[in-house]
């Protein structure tokens, strides 16, 4: 019985100790969430890839045994600004330029079919990012706050109508256009002078970017869908 009281004695004893070094702490930028308006901006890395939805005769094409995607890590940087909507809702509009690279490689049997060749493929990319995202944040504590992000991206690759050199044929082309949906988690610190958000999300396209040409590679592809993982620096 003892020990128990002992137990709560420390544990109220601890609790007051921590909240009294809470009420201590100063707050930076105590007025920051009040502005209607933020500028900063942001850069960060993306591990970038395609989403493959094989066609219903796939193996029915000539030597064609499979298909995938290779994914590599690429790098963004561009403006941001926050519209403060209401307490713990901002709207944000960035405007970005990133470059990816992806690639995709098939696989053929060949001769009587006891031998496997592959082609690889390495799409890149230079894309102007449009992103719109929703921003709910969770009660400031101290100098963090953590949020969430949802929202809609579109994508234009500067890079889609790149002829490619002869030693890189065949190779298929993407369409220029890219809308995605983007949601993820983040939190921001408060610092003396600005504001830094580390954020991570996730990024699903929603169409179809594949361009046809009425070859094999091509046509083994019902639909060829973008998604990237997105680590993010905001600086505000």
């Amino acid at each position: 019985m003892k020990t128990r009281i002992i137990c709560i004695l420390i544990l109220i004893f601890l609790g007051s100790d921590l909240s009294a070094q809470y009420s201590k702490t100063v707050k930076n930028l105590p007025q920051y969430d009040n502005k209607l308006w933020h500028f900063g901006f942001t850069v960060g890395c993306n591990n970038m890839g395609f989403k493959i939805d094989r066609s219903d005769d796939f193996f029915a094409l000539e030597d064609m045994y499979g298909i995938e995607a290779e994914k590599f890590t690429g790098f963004h940087i561009g403006p941001i600004s926050s519209l403060r909507i209401c307490k713990y809702l901002d709207l944000r509009m960035m405007f970005n330029l990133s470059f990816n690279q992806r690639d995709l490689v098939y696989y053929f049997m060949e001769g009587d079919k006891t031998e496997m060749k592959n082609h690889r493929m390495s799409i890149n990319s230079t894309m102007l990012e449009f992103p719109v995202l929703f921003k709910y944040k969770a009660e400031r504590w101290g100098n963090f706050s953590p949020y969430l992000v949802a929202g809609a991206n579109y994508k234009y690759d500067l890079a889609a109508d790149k002829k490619p050199r002869p030693e890189e044929m065949p190779k298929i082309k993407l369409l220029k256009h890219d809308p995605c949906a983007e949601w993820g988690a983040g939190f921001d610190i408060y610092l003396q002078y600005f504001k830094l958000s580390l954020e991570l999300k996730y990024s699903v396209g929603l169409l179809n970017t594949l361009k046809r040409d009425n070859t094999p590679y091509t046509d083994c592809i019902n639909k060829l869908s973008s998604n990237a993982l997105i680590f993010s620096i905001h600086f505000e």
